[in-house]
Order: structure tokens, then sequence, then C-alpha cells
């Protein structure tokens, strides 16, 4: 067995340059300003795949799956050289062991399910990826199973630079995918010895960065805006909208995560009741954030606000080459990030205020002011994305990070200044989990994303998931070094309570 062993130390072959994206999220992962991000799916079992005794099948399809998704995706194949210089670069790799890749984790009858897979996530939002080496590609699924449950979570955990979250969120489809075909008995993958899976000697086509396949035009102003704000001395910034009041702390490293379910009923009256108010589930959480932090902080810690909604430019793309085994631009398990900012100004969060009840020590409800002032932002939200949609490529965050020479010098430069943003919402959208009546198919039932600590991003990261029939989790995450968990948990239970009197003003009115 010791000869199936792979050995890449002096065999690698470097295939190009990492992107922006990717070597500035490389940047954070060395420098221990981030770690890992996390999705998670819960998925029906075959009825009989969930028996006892066909465990050994089980594991089987699986791997077979979990292959068969690699060999789609090239993301999932490669490792890095000079991770710690200016110019990192992916490197073809010969072969995959898989116990690397593929955690099983087996429950005892007496053990609480959902809490283990809580617990488990957790802890898997904080485990760096220490090897950023030739030796493995930065992810791993986790699979849980308990006695003949008819489910299993796989919780995907990846080191950002091979892929973004809209690239999980087509792992986990895919996978999905190759589930039902491998249990079909459509796959019998060459190259597969025990947990050794040989790469095919082929370099793989990895998908482009947005840099080399679309042009980034930056307008003069926006360019020298840019400009001045990343040289501006910290003397000369007087934009009380920025984060003041959550100065940027890097140690100790501990991620807070906290989560909450809507069924699907709930969303289907939310998402009518964003139609009728002209947004969308981004465009009301970012409205909803704003009330909550508007409550829990007073006017002089946070007179303003700014927020960040985390956008796929996937939108931008060229359609994929020919040859190009994952068939689609918007199918690519890749790095296609960028993100649009908004400001909360004085005067809007001063009138969110006055209508808020003098009592801030009780729970508040959406009062009918507060659900005008509500829908207003959201609205507005929406129309600054739909903007930036429209925009494109043009004024994108991604052309001004092109003339980034140093992106670890850079990280910890912005480590030293005002955070920016008090929230980002970054939505994944809605996941097919292909919802079938059929017990001998595969399905996907929950899904559940989450990002570790950031630590000169957002104070709270905001991250919903929906599973189309299923409904939507949404989860925030927190450096505990920085925000107070009294906090974090207060904004997130004012999330929940709020969407929950929405959906239920919105079946009195009907």
């Amino acid at each position: 067995m010791a000869n199936n062993r792979p050995n890449h130390s002096t065999e690698a072959v470097a295939l190009r340059k990492l992107g922006i994206n990717e070597t500035y999220q490389l940047a954070m992962h060395i420098l221990d300003q981030y770690r890992s991000t996390v999705l998670s799916c819960r998925y029906a079992v075959p009825s009989h795949l969930a028996l006892p005794e066909s465990r050994t099948q089980l594991e089987e399809v699986i791997k077979a799956a979990v292959v068969e998704t690699v060999m789609r995706h090239p993301m999932l194949q490669v490792g890095m050289i000079d991770v710690t210089s200016k110019t990192p670069s992916w490197v073809q790799l010969q072969s995959l062991d898989l116990s690397h890749h593929i955690e099983w984790l087996y429950l005892e009858e007496h053990a609480d399910f959902g809490q283990t897979v809580q617990d488990v996530f957790r802890t898997q939002l904080d485990e760096r990826f220490p090897d950023l080496s030739t030796e493995h590609p930065g992810w791993k699924i986790t699979v849980i199973r308990q006695g003949e449950a008819p489910v299993m979570e796989a919780i995907l955990t990846w080191n950002h630079p091979h892929f973004d979250g809209i690239g999980a969120k087509v792992f986990h489809e895919d996978f999905l995918t190759m589930l039902n075909n491998a249990e079909n008995g459509d796959y019998e993958r060459t190259g597969l010895n025990g947990d050794i899976f040989r790469l095919p000697e082929a370099p793989p086509f990895l998908p482009a960065p947005i840099e080399s396949l679309k042009s980034l035009p930056l307008d003069l102003k926006y360019l020298t805006k840019a400009y001045w704000e990343d040289i501006r001395p910290q003397i000369f910034n007087r934009d009380v909208s920025q984060a003041a009041w959550c100065p940027i702390r890097s140690s100790p490293y501990k991620t807070q995560f906290r989560a909450f379910f809507i069924n699907n009923a709930s969303l289907v009256a939310i998402l009518a009741l964003c139609r009728q108010n002209k947004t969308t589930i981004t465009g009301l959480l970012n409205g909803l954030a704003l009330i909550a932090f508007s409550s829990h902080l007073d006017s002089t810690a946070a007179p303003a606000f700014q927020s960040s909604t985390m956008m796929d430019h996937r939108r931008n793309l060229p359609p994929a080459p020919p040859d190009a085994p994952w068939d689609r631009s918007d199918r690519a398990v890749s790095n296609y990030v960028t993100q649009v900012a908004h400001k909360f100004d004085t005067e809007l969060v001063a009138t969110i205020r006055s209508k808020l009840p003098e009592d801030s020590s009780e729970e508040i409800d959406l009062s009918a002011d507060l659900r005008r002032e509500l829908w207003a932002v959201s609205a507005q939200n929406r129309l600054e994305i739909v903007h930036k949609i429209e925009g494109g490529l043009r004024n994108d965050l991604v052309g001004v990070f092109k003339y980034v020479t140093d992106w670890q010098q850079t990280m910890r430069r912005i480590a030293e200044r005002t955070r920016q943003f008090t929230w980002i919402v970054s939505n994944l959208g809605v996941l097919d989990g292909n919802k079938s009546e059929d017990d001998q198919s595969w399905s996907i039932e929950r899904a559940q994303f989450g990002i570790s600590a950031e630590i000169p991003a957002a104070a709270i990261e905001i991250a919903p998931i929906s599973v189309s029939g299923w409904g939507m989790c949404v989860s925030a995450s927190w450096p505990d070094c920085a925000v107070d968990m009294v906090l974090g948990e207060r904004i997130m239970a004012d999330l929940e309570r709020w969407l929950t009197q929405l959906v239920s003003q919105s079946s009195c009115a009907s």
C-alpha cells in the first residue's frame, strides 16, 4: 500500500497563479483572520441504504459520488505552492487520499442527532487547514449517521481560496445528483483503490479568475475615492457610519455561531410579503438588522451604520468553455464573490430610534410605524443591489483589488483601522434539494450555512440559505473577542421573532 500513497512534493505541476479573490482569502487564512466556511445539508437516505447491514454499501455509494463530484469540479483536485509569497499558485496533484476528505461519524441510538450536528458544525468553523501545500486540497466532508434513521448529515467544510459559498451550494447539488446516479449503478470509476483516488495525468481545467475573463473598468472618481480611503490616516476619518463601536480584535480567535430555521409555509408567506413591498429576503434581513442594531446600540455608540451584501459574479461570466467539465458558468465551483455596501445615515437611524419604545429592556415588537420604516429600507436596499447588478463589473471592488501587490501586508493594515461594517448579509439563495415522495431516491431536506469569524470584516455575518420546498435557515457568526455574546444573541432573537411576527400579521391580514 505504501506505493499507492500520494507523493506530490517533488512532482507538483503549477497550473496558474491564484486569482485576486483567491489570494485575498488565502492571506486572511495565513494571518488567522479567517479559518473555515461550512455548508451542511441533511440528506434523505434511500430506505434500503438506511439499514444497518447496508453500511458498507452506503459508504461506497457516498465515496463514488464524492469522486464523481471531484471530477466535475477541478478546484477540488488542486493544492497550492508558494502560499506565503506574493504570487501563490495552484498545482496539479497526482492523487487524493479520501481518508483526508471524508470523515464518518456514527452515533449511538441515545445520542442527540441534531445537537451533535450543531456541535460538529461549530467546531469545524474554527478548524484550520494547516497543510496549505501540495498534499491535500482544502476541503472535507463529515458524514453523520445514526442507526436506521432515514437521514444523514453531510457537512462540507472548506478553505475559502478554493471556492465561495455559491460554489459550495453547487457542490451539494451536484453531489446529490451523483448520489442518485451512483445508486443506479451508473459509475464504475477507474483509478480508485481503497481510499486512494488517482487523478488523471492530464492537468485539470481550472475555472479562470474573473479578472482574466472580463475587464473590471474603474471610473477615475471611484478609483480616487478608494485610494484615499486606503491611505487616509485614521485621524481624518469622520465617517460616523463605520462600526467604531466594535474595534477590530484578533485574539483569542473563536467564532460564536447561532442559527434558527423557518418552515416552508412561513417562508412562502415571507416571500409574498417581500414581493408586495418590492424587496427580497436579502433586503428584508438588512432592514431587520438595521432596526435590531438601532435598538441595542445607542446614538452615542452608533449614530449611523454601514452593512454589506455579498454578491455572486457568475452572472457576469462569459459562457463556460466547451471542454469545461462543469458545463455552465453558473455551475463553476470557484471564487466569484463580490460585495455591495449600504449606508444608513444619521437621519434615517434617528427616525427608526424615534419609533422604538422607550423601555429598551423589553422585547420589541414591530409596530405599524416600524413596519413602514422596515419595508422602505428593505426596498431601498434591493434597489441598491439591482443597481449594482445592472452596473455589472464597472466600479467593482474586485477591480480595486487588482492594484494590491501584497495581500498579507494589506490585511494587517486593515486590521489596524476602524471596522467598516456592522453586519454583512451573505445569502446563498435557494438550493435545489430534489424534493420527492419516493423513499428510494436521495434528496436534501434542509441546509445550514456558516462563516467563521472574519476578523477585519463585519461585526456580525448573517448567512441565510433555503432548500426548495423545505424552508430556510438563518445563521449568524461573530468574533467572540470583539462582539459581546449577549448582543449577538439578542440580534438573532430579534430577527427570528420579527420574521415570525411578519408571518403572523400576514395571516391575520389575509
